[in-house]
């Protein structure tokens, strides 16, 4: 009878602080993000979307009828099977916190301070001290800001297209593909797993930049900042980010669609298309992708698009169980299916056929 009381003692000493935890994200800090301007929900932002949105009603849809808000925030799309099943996988990564878990773990804000610091005592040792002699000013502030933001991207860029080019990483991206209707909840729409794709790649990146920047200048950087968000951050939501996860088309035009990737752009990324497959996969700067030979310019035209993945594929991701669980079975087909018989490798850029 003591081990009974025991064990449920400290099975309610485990589930209440998650209890109580996961009670705070969903219904403290999720409504808490609408006054955050470093989340992309932040009321400005979500003004900026219907702004722009009103803007490309007007523009790309002279054939629609109604009032703009029914546009904007349209019943079918917002009611839509794979839209609720967006809801469900960001209100289940706030409870449980899956998508950020493996992260928090192995690759956390510390980690990253810790690779940093290491970066720099390697310098400290390589090259002797440095006397740290160079100041923060708002030239060089601004000069590494915009260089760190460039690195992140390139980053958010390998991991992307790394997730469409090698098998095993394309079935947890998949998750995010199978949506067949965006919203900009859409981009919640991740497993965990991506997740920590993402923080590797960070973590090699960033963090030695991060050292060495501690080993030439004295301090920290004075952050570029309005309204308490870090001012690249506030300028890609401000210009339409969360147009890029929904039914809205906004271009750039010919030659900024050169310079930063947009609304139009993303949605072709995540169109059934063939000729659509594997283009831009960039997040904030189209270089990388025009860099490797991925970028695709839409016309001055609405292109009509299709979301989602062919195949049996879109139906895969229909439940929160097969959204976690169905990348595990495939990959595990996959690694039999590489032992059970030798194969060619595929040559390096063939699409994997199942988008």
């Amino acid at each position: 009878m003591t081990n009974n009381i025991d064990f449920f003692t400290a099975l309610q000493d485990f589930l209440l602080p998650l209890l109580v935890r996961g009670y705070e994200r969903v219904f403290i800090e999720l409504p808490a993000r609408v006054a955050d301007p470093r989340n992309r929900f932040f009321w400005a932002y979500i003004l900026s979307f219907m702004a722009m949105g009103a803007w490309a009603y007007r523009r790309y849809y002279p054939e629609a009828r109604g009032h703009v808000l029914r546009f904007l925030f349209p019943r079918e799309v917002y009611a839509h099977p794979s839209a609720i099943m967006d809801y469900k996988l960001l209100l289940m990564n706030r409870l449980l916190g899956p998508a950020g878990f493996l992260s928090r773990i192995f690759l956390g804000t510390g980690l990253i301070t810790l690779v940093a610091t290491a970066t720099q005592m390697s310098l400290n040792q390589m090259l002797g001290p440095h006397h740290q002699t160079m100041q923060w000013s708002f030239l060089n502030s601004t000069v590494i800001v915009i260089g760190l933001t460039m690195l992140r991207d390139f980053g958010t860029f390998v991991t992307h297209s790394l997730s469409h080019k090698l098998p095993l990483l394309w079935e947890f991206h998949k998750v995010h593909h199978s949506a067949e209707v965006l919203t900009p909840i859409t981009i919640y729409r991740k497993h965990p797993v991506y997740s920590l794709v993402g923080e590797f790649v960070s973590l090699g990146l960033v963090a030695p930049i991060q050292g060495l920047v501690a080993y030439l200048f004295i301090g920290e950087a004075q952050p570029l900042e309005i309204f308490g968000a870090n001012l690249i951050f506030a300028f890609f939501h401000f210009v339409g980010a969360n147009l890029r996860h929904s039914h809205i088309w906004l271009s750039f035009g010919p030659r900024w669609s050169r310079v930063l990737i947009s609304p139009a752009q993303h949605q072709i990324h995540h169109s059934k298309a063939e000729r659509h497959w594997d283009k831009n996969f960039g997040e904030l700067f189209a270089l990388w992708d025009w860099l490797f030979g991925t970028l695709y310019i839409p016309g001055k035209e609405r292109e009509e698009i299709e979301f989602g993945v062919n195949g049996a594929d879109q139906q895969e991701h229909a439940t929160l169980r097969q959204a976690y669980c169905v990348p595990f079975i495939n990959c595990g087909r996959i690694i039999r299916g590489y032992f059970a018989a030798p194969r060619l490798p595929a040559p390096i850029g063939d699409n994997l056929g199942s988008r």
